[in-house]
């Protein structure tokens, strides 16, 4: 492997000439190893397991297993390391900056350190998840001429909206619109806005996030390219046994579970599932929900499900490792996620489809570009609780339709949005970039 990474590095990466040449000689150039830096404030190592934190570990470790270098420069980490290196990942935590924040030390720690590493490992590309790059890294780039992508799974301008919509939806925290109002300013004008227009390229998770970023930003469509999130449909999958998780909760055989695994934040919309269970209880008795998750919003969701008298109902199942997923999905009748949230693209979304389960979704941000209504999936106004009971009730109570809906969630899951077709669409262009360099627009 060494050897082969020599050989990249004899082969200038601004040079098209060579690409053109090999390919007309049909020789396969992929042995043109990268060595890649990547700027992320939050990391799955950190302990957060969201969908941006799943989406960098598979990829980087993704990346790695394929010969190329990835370095990863982040905030502080809570146990207070300052490095480590997993499945090949180099990890680098900032101690003189604040977790998941740009602000208070970032744009200094940042920059020192991949000045520090740039001087042994001479990166030829930068990928920051989201637009959080140092921004002073610009005089640098003039002189090594290291181009940057940058991979979105949302921004600023979506994410104000869904605090918004967050707002009304619980019907509490209003006062608080100011500050996210000058929140999203802040990081629009100052972060988001100077470093997509200085990228090479934009990746963005969705049609819908693509669309968007080209709205907000007056960026070209030459320049974004979709790429949608990848499930591992070799751990996600559809197994026949179900009762091993079904004994652990002490859920009956002829009790349908509803599954909810998500982060459980305000966002998620757990609490339009949990007032609309006892409406499908009045219908069809032997229902369960089951929460799989942690989140801010766990305690006031117990409080609800009390209030509701359905705490018999529902099982807190709390976190669990991200591939011990499968497990419960496949465990599950139907996956339900009713999110106020504009979604770049769900993990669990696509995960629950390659597990081959029918799946209840809010048709709201990039989810649409996942499930064709009706045919791979039920979508669902965002807030409705009346439409979640119906649908629900209608795929409990037609389980011929459920099961062609689930038969067809698998086969798109696993030719659209599978890891492999992630990462081999994302190597594309990255190594698209490193090739043009600084001469590309």
């Amino acid at each position: 492997m060494e050897k082969e990474r020599e050989a990249s590095r004899f082969i200038s990466p601004n040079c098209l000439v060579v690409r053109s040449l090999l390919k007309r000689l049909a020789i396969n150039y992929e042995f043109l190893l990268m060595r890649i830096c990547v700027f992320s404030l939050v990391t799955y190592w950190h302990g957060v397991k969201g969908g941006m934190e799943i989406h960098g570990k598979l990829l980087s470790e993704g990346l790695t297993s394929r010969g190329h270098e990835v370095t990863v420069i982040s905030t502080r980490h809570p146990e207070e390391k300052e490095f480590e290196e997993r499945s090949g990942v180099k990890l680098y935590y900032l101690k003189k900056t604040t977790f998941g924040s740009q602000r208070k030390g970032w744009e200094k720690e940042s920059l020192k350190k991949y000045l520090e590493l740039e001087q042994e490992k001479h990166f030829d590309l930068i990928w920051c998840q989201q637009a959080v790059v140092p921004k002073a890294l610009r005089r640098h780039e003039k002189t090594r001429k290291t181009p940057v992508v940058a991979i979105l799974q949302g921004h600023e301008g979506l994410a104000f909206f869904s605090e918004l919509r967050q707002m009304l939806s619980h019907k509490k925290g209003l006062f608080r619109l100011g500050e996210c109002f000058f929140s999203f300013l802040y990081y629009y004008f100052f972060w988001e806005w100077p470093i997509l227009k200085r990228c090479k390229r934009i990746i963005a998770v969705s049609d819908e996030v693509a669309s968007s970023t080209r709205k907000w930003f007056f960026i070209g469509k030459r320049k974004i390219h979709v790429i949608y999130n990848g499930a591992d449909t070799d751990i996600f999958r559809p197994v026949e046994s179900k009762e091993s998780i079904r004994k652990q909760h002490n859920v009956s055989s002829d009790d349908k579970i509803l599954l909810f695994l998500s982060m459980v934040t305000k966002q998620k919309g757990l609490h339009l599932l949990l007032k609309a269970l006892p409406k499908i209880v009045e219908k069809i008795e032997k229902v369960k929900l089951l929460v799989v998750g942690d989140g801010d919003y766990l305690a006031e969701a117990k409080g609800l499900a009390g209030a509701l008298g359905i705490e018999k109902k529902v099982i807190f199942a709390g976190y669990v490792a991200h591939a011990e997923g499968a497990r419960y999905m496949n465990a599950a009748d139907l996956f339900v996620l009713p999110t106020i949230r504009r979604e770049g693209l769900p993990f669990a979304l696509i995960e629950a489809m390659a597990c081959q389960k029918p799946v209840i979704a809010s048709k709201i941000g990039g989810i649409p570009s996942v499930i064709d209504d009706g045919i791979n999936g039920l979508l669902v106004a965002q807030g409705s609780v009346n439409e979640l009971v119906e649908k629900i009730v209608y795929l409990l109570e037609n389980p011929r339709v459920a099961n062609e809906i689930a038969r067809n969630a698998r086969q798109k899951a696993v030719k659209q949005f599978s890891l492999d077709r992630m990462l081999k669409d994302t190597i594309q262009v990255f190594e698209s970039v490193v090739l043009r360099g600084n001469n590309q627009a």
